[in-house]
């Protein structure tokens, strides 16, 4: 087969994780493809521990951030990738190029340059991901030194909060709690706002419970029914609900919704949402050789379980492309979205819940295979894609 580039925007759980598996099941059977992963991030974040590691020592920056460069050099034909630090700016998607933004250092100062370098491709594949509508940092932000300085500023913000107010009911939101109220007991204050009429809207109603009552042993307080938002004037200590009445917080950590990262995608390969429309084949509606997967695409909900089982099968689909020569129209192959991924919830190292399928887990299971570790114990055999699962 004739060797071809493909181009990996995203080096997130989506875009590292199938640069892996190009390299290993494709570059090998076709001498001289390509594979080039963008990213304006030089280090992955392990976000799974997320929610413990924004406590000021409990987990080191060198375990929750790992360089990207380092996890490739195993490969043996080092020409057939690279790393591009930078952010894509444009698509042309007529003539198959991408324009990418650089990062340059001058000293030790990361500087977003005017450079633009345009690369060309025979397959693009979007994984650019997604972030939490407030822009916390609990999800990859801008560059490594831009994402390292807001996540030491938001964990001195923790440590000197003496009331903390969040926002949001969701597995982020109830984890985020359940951490702060197991390290802090009842020094700090910890309000959480769940908009539904339960934590964790959608689950089984016994993990919502079992949430519930952990969160009320560890002394969290809850408000359902409401949203939370902070005054729009200078009183930045005085949260809003939207049934009424008003909360007091030295800190307010909105954790809801999710926005697509896609402000260089045209508007023509997107829904009303801002999500990149895929077909059944996770190739973008309208393209012949662009592909989608992750967050960034409208194929099913936003969550890690599902992302990972896009990837093998885009890995799948391209191999069947780039190795068998088969081609795009004549792929049979229809991905099935995950109807209920798996949910494990932390709340600290001993209290957890959490529900497989239909069936939920006992919490002293999920304390187990991720209370203790966040799975971090995974993280350099999955960034160096030697496993394709982070959880076991």
């Amino acid at each position: 087969m004739e060797p071809k580039t493909v181009v990996i925007l995203g080096a997130g759980w989506a875009g590292l994780s199938l640069a892996h598996q190009l390299l290993q099941n494709v570059a090998p059977k076709v001498p001289g493809t390509k594979v080039i992963l963008v990213s304006p991030n030089s280090h992955f974040f392990w976000n799974i521990a997320a929610p413990r590691g924004v406590i000021s020592g409990e987990i080191s920056d060198s375990h929750l951030f790992s360089p990207i460069l380092p996890a490739f050099d195993h490969y043996q034909h080092h020409e057939q990738f690279e790393f591009i630090l930078g952010a894509a700016r444009s698509i042309g998607h007529a003539s198959n190029t991408v324009q990418i933004q650089l990062n340059q250092k001058q000293g030790d100062v990361l500087t977003r340059v005017d450079t633009l370098r345009e690369v060309v491709y025979d397959h693009l594949i979007i994984a650019t991901g997604s972030r939490i509508v407030s822009n916390l940092p609990f999800k990859s932000v801008g560059s490594y030194e831009d994402h390292l300085e807001a996540w030491h500023e938001l964990q001195a913000k923790i440590d000197a909060a003496g009331t903390i107010v969040i926002a949001g009911g969701g597995p982020t939101g109830v984890e985020v709690a359940g951490e702060l109220a197991s390290k802090f007991g009842r020094t700090k204050e910890i309000t959480l706002v769940e908009n539904s009429e339960s934590l964790l809207y959608g689950r089984l109603p016994s993990v919502s419970e079992t949430a519930e009552r952990d969160l009320e042993k560890l002394g969290v307080r809850m408000i359902y029914k409401n949203r939370a938002t902070q005054s729009a004037d200078d009183d930045s200590h005085t949260i809003h609900l939207s049934k009424g009445g008003t909360l007091t917080a030295d800190l307010f950590l909105p954790l809801y919704g999710v926005v697509v990262n896609n402000a260089f995608i045209p508007d023509e390969l997107m829904d009303w949402e801002g999500n990149l429309k895929l077909d059944s084949t996770l190739r973008v509606v309208g393209t012949t050789n662009i592909w989608g997967v992750g967050d960034v695409g409208n194929v099913e909900p936003k969550q890690l379980s599902s992302v990972l089982s896009q990837v093998e099968f885009l890995s799948g689909v391209l191999e069947s492309v780039l190795v068998e020569g088969k081609p795009v129209e004549e792929i049979s192959k229809v991905y099935t979205p995950v109807i209920r991924s798996p949910l494990f919830i932390a709340l600290g190292r001993h209290l957890a819940t959490g529900q497989f399928g239909s069936w939920k887990i006992f919490g002293f299971i999920v304390s187990f295979l991720k209370g203790r570790k966040l799975y971090l114990n995974n993280a350099s055999g999955f960034i160096g894609g030697k496993t394709r699962q982070p959880f076991f």
